[in-house]
């Protein structure tokens, strides 16, 4: 960890918000790296304040403020600095984003803030980070192309990569879906959401978690104790 912006990551990782970060210039730190770290291979965050070296990168902002002969204000010195990097360190995070990498930010704190309703904003919660990024571009997608059973197909593909989606030939409008996992009150949520989401409102969607339906001519799928009857 070197700069300001990797201890911001760093704290995204240990769950620490970034705006609860206090930045604190340090005179006697390392000329070497913009943040003082005891361990200098440390790639973790464990505190909620980040030492650094106010001379790294921005000696010609900060030289004058945090001269080594100059003393008192100590207090609105390091306040004012803490606003600084507070603001500098976003600015970083932001440096080539794309405007679709915006739009998704803007998506991903609607979805937080419940714009969507509450389940939206509590299911959103608790995807893990490599998913929810799959399903904000996806989300996305839907706002350009419009709900779809194939769209629909896609996200459950990219949310659960053995689960299978079948249209149901004998009735129009219906949705067979094998999720692959263990039913649980949270991938159920889950389940439902991406419904309300992804799929037409005038679709109605039947679930199979751990076992399969029965296809005929499809030997997987006809195993005893393995399928079940739909």
């Amino acid at each position: 960890m070197n700069y300001a912006w990797e201890a911001a990551l760093a704290a995204d990782e240990a769950g620490i918000r970034r705006e609860d970060i206090r930045y604190i210039a340090v005179r006697n730190g390392s000329p070497y790296t913009e943040v003082t770290l005891e361990t200098i291979n440390s790639r973790g965050l464990e505190e909620k304040k980040v030492e650094m070296n106010p001379l790294y990168r921005f000696s010609r902002e900060f030289s004058e403020m945090f001269d080594i002969n100059l003393e008192g204000y100590e207090t609105s010195r390091n306040l004012f600095f803490d606003c600084a990097m507070q603001y500098l360190v976003q600015l970083d995070l932001r440096q080539g984003l794309s405007k679709q990498e915006y739009a998704l930010r803007f998506l991903l704190r609607d979805l937080l803030e419940g714009v969507c309703g509450s389940q939206a904003a509590r299911v959103t919660e608790q995807f893990e980070k490599d998913k929810l990024h799959r399903l904000l571009r996806l989300i996305l997608k839907l706002y350009q192309c419009g709900s779809s059973i194939y769209l629909f197909r896609e996200v459950m593909r990219c949310m659960y990569s053995d689960s299978m989606v079948y249209a149901n030939n004998e009735a129009a409008r219906q949705v067979l879906v094998y999720v692959g996992i263990k039913e649980t009150e949270t991938e159920r949520e889950r389940l439902e959401f991406l419904q309300d989401m992804f799929l037409p409102v005038n679709y109605q969607m039947f679930l199979f978690w751990e076992h399969h339906f029965g296809i005929i001519d499809v030997d997987e799928t006809m195993e005893f104790g393995e399928m079940v009857l739909f």
